[in-house]
């Protein structure tokens, strides 16, 4: 179950990293960056609430 769950997150991460260089290429720079936090933010959240 856990590797479910990680491979769900791994996919949601490289959603928006994808996302966030659309956005970057696309000249919407703040954008990109929150998006890319998102991603990040995503991460620690998901470590945090699983410990």
């Amino acid at each position: 179950m856990v590797v479910i769950m990680w491979m769900a997150i791994v996919l949601i991460i490289i959603y928006y990293f994808l996302f966030g260089v659309t956005l970057w290429r696309q000249n919407n720079k703040i954008g990109s960056v929150v998006v890319i936090m998102l991603a990040l933010a995503c991460i620690a959240l998901h470590y945090i609430s699983y410990q």
